[in-house]
């Protein structure tokens, strides 16, 4: 063949080449994306730094897609979830109800040889809610987009409504209900985007239906000891991720979780961490991690124990985490739960209701300078499918955790607490340096409002459940002080602070409570919540309070302007300025602003701004923000 044709028959297969890829190689930094293109192809094709434009319509993946340093997946439409959704949407699953025959009792398809890692209970965890002990398993099975419940058997199991079951043996799915006019779908693919690729952007995508299960999320995989140098710095965006097995996303080094619509999946909204022990390193730093401006709510639908890890936000081994303006509610487990040594994280501004069956926030055997402030935290705790005792926050084996500012609601039901500091019974060491033992000390729980709904019986305070090992418990902890609590009975017994080593935790009236005297880590003899109050106010609700400028973490100078609003169904009575927790000004109607507050002798750091409003009904909220001094 002369050379002229043969470079003519090599261009049109370079051509036929790029037809296949969507474009992918003709159209250089960014590739158009079109249903009916196979992504992990096109992104395998393209260089680094690649802007694939992703059109509306469902991309069923064969494979995750592994994206190459500096890549941005980019739905074409934007969308605002869950306000608008997105219409460019990347499927962990396939369809196989036409492929369903009836045998007389159930209908089989088979042929399904997908079959992901399951998880093996470790050290006697008990990891799925009692019966449903399938959620060990990736794969579901989806009728019309309602995830049915996976039946665990070495055998045929009678096979109800909602209900289906996999033969991992013959590679054969059964299910009962009838698939004819209904969309039936079972999840094959573990993850959509994973690898060590870094700086990836995925924004304006609906991921739905992988059969992904810890430690893998459908965005982010576990990078072990590369923690800290592959997989860094993603930003999930303005994405809604649904009906995925395990975690919604699975954080890595300096990834940015912003204003996504988290829901419906089938462990946790958000997981994972940097460090095991093995990798003390990837503890230690600061992570960068931001998850901000998102709604997570409905979590847990296979029904993990949230005792193992389940419900909104869970994180382990990991320093610096931010949690910000989050809406997270309606999920079974914790709201936001830190452990495993995680440590300095800030938690703020977040709404944080009606999860079931485990706590508001819990920070458990972490330590370092934490800061749980500005949220609303209600009616979490209920139990439903479990019987553990749950707090609003809740601090246990833990240390420096200041909590300030939030509101708490304590819901009727049984083992519901508003707030929790406890020194629990042996937990271990430490495993990165200095290896103390894990105990509580130098957390603070001051300036909140505490909210008991009519007929609670929500337990408050310290539980000194370590007298062996923890004897200065007390004396270690500051003492909690300047908090508002409205209950429908003044006289309810229901606080809890000993202030001794004797380990009885009784439970005490506010007044006896208050009297619980001992000595102060300052030395001074004194008991707990001298300047809070009590009264029946427990169903006034509360005012809003935010402070609109300065901005956090805004420099501040010799003079202080703020501007606040604030507002209250029962009117504002009046807000008041504090800086450092000293009162400098009110303002008794809006606009709330406060001019040339003269801050000159304060020394150079960190301070704490606040405004605190209070409602015409007697119930008052605060919000402050961290200004810094040069």
């Amino acid at each position: 063949m002369p050379f002229q044709s043969i470079r003519f028959f090599k261009s049109l297969t370079i051509l036929a080449i790029v037809g296949f890829l969507g474009g992918a190689l003709a159209r250089g930094a960014t590739v158009d994306v079109r249903p009916g293109d196979d992504i992990p192809s096109i992104v395998a094709a393209n260089p680094t730094g690649t802007t694939f434009n992703i059109y509306p319509g469902t991309y069923r993946l064969q494979k995750p897609i592994v994206p190459k340093t500096g890549d941005r997946f980019i739905g074409q439409t934007a969308c605002a979830p869950p306000n608008t959704s997105c219409p460019a949407i990347l499927s962990g699953s396939r369809i196989i109800g036409p492929l369903a025959k009836f045998n007389g009792t159930n209908y089989e398809v088979t042929g399904q040889s997908q079959q992901g890692k399951a998880l093996v209970p470790y050290q006697k965890q008990v990891l799925c809610d009692a019966g449903w002990q399938g959620c060990i398993y990736p794969e579901d099975l989806f009728f019309d987009g309602v995830p049915y419940k996976h039946l665990s058997s070495s055998t045929l199991p009678a096979i109800g409504p909602g209900q289906w079951w996999f033969d991992y043996t013959n590679n054969v799915i059964y299910f009962h209900d009838n698939p004819s006019g209904h969309t039936v779908e079972t999840s094959v693919v573990n993850n959509a985007f994973g690898g060590p690729a870094n700086n990836v952007t995925i924004q304006y995508l609906t991921l739905k239906e992988f059969a992904n299960v810890q430690p893998i999320g459908v965005i982010g995989v576990s990078q072990d000891q590369n923690a800290l140098t592959r997989e860094t710095n993603w930003t999930v965006q303005n994405c809604e991720i649904l009906l995925n097995h395990g975690f919604g996303v699975r954080v890595g080094y300096g990834i940015h979780v912003l204003n996504n619509y988290i829901h419906d999946n089938g462990q946790l909204g958000i997981g994972g961490g940097l460090g095991v022990t093995s990798y003390p390193s990837t503890q230690s730093t600061n992570s960068g991690i931001l998850i901000q401006g998102n709604v997570i709510n409905h979590n847990d639908y296979a029904h993990f124990n949230p005792n193992f890890g389940a419900g909104g936000i869970k994180i382990g081994s990991t320093s610096g985490v931010t949690i910000r303006r989050n809406t997270i509610q309606r999920n079974e487990g914790s709201g936001i739960h830190f452990d495993n040594q995680s440590t300095n994280e800030v938690v703020d501004g977040n709404t944080i209701t009606d999860n079931s069956d485990s706590d508001g926030v819990n920070q458990e055997i972490g330590y370092g300078t934490s800061k749980f402030r500005n949220n609303v935290i209600l009616r979490n705790g209920v139990q439903v499918n479990n019987n553990y005792f749950s707090d609003q926050i809740r601090v246990s084996n833990s240390a420096g955790v200041e909590s300030y500012c939030n509101v708490l609601e304590a819901p009727s039901g049984k083992g519901i607490g508003t707030w929790g500091i406890g020194s629990a019974n042996f937990r271990g060491y430490n495993p990165y340096p200095p290896y103390q033992y894990l105990t509580s000390f130098g957390n603070s729980f001051h300036h909140n409002t505490v909210i008991f709904d009519s007929g609670s019986t929500a337990v408050t305070g310290f539980n000194q459940g370590d007298t062996a090992n923890q004897p200065a418990f007390f004396v270690k902890n500051s003492q909690p002080d300047h908090n508002q609590y409205h209950v429908s009975n003044t006289g309810v017994v229901l606080f809890k602070y000993d202030n001794n080593n004797s380990g009885s935790n009784l439970l005490k009236s506010f007044p006896h409570y208050q009297a619980s005297t001992g000595t102060s880590p300052t030395g001074v003899t004194t008991g707990p919540e001298t300047h809070s109050t009590i009264d029946a106010h427990y169903n006034a609700g509360f005012p809003t309070v935010a402070i609109t400028s300065p901005m956090d973490q805004s420099a501040l100078a010799n003079l202080l302007t703020v501007t606040a609003t604030a507002s209250d169904n029962s009117g504002i009575d009046r807000v008041e300025l504090y800086v450092d927790w000293q009162l400098e000004a009110t303002a008794q109607a809006a606009p709330f602003a406060f001019n040339s507050i003269n801050v000159s002798s304060l020394s150079t750091g960190s301070h704490i701004v606040t405004a605190m409003a209070y409602s015409n009904a007697g119930v008052r909220n605060c919000y402050a923000v961290t200004l810094n001094k040069q």
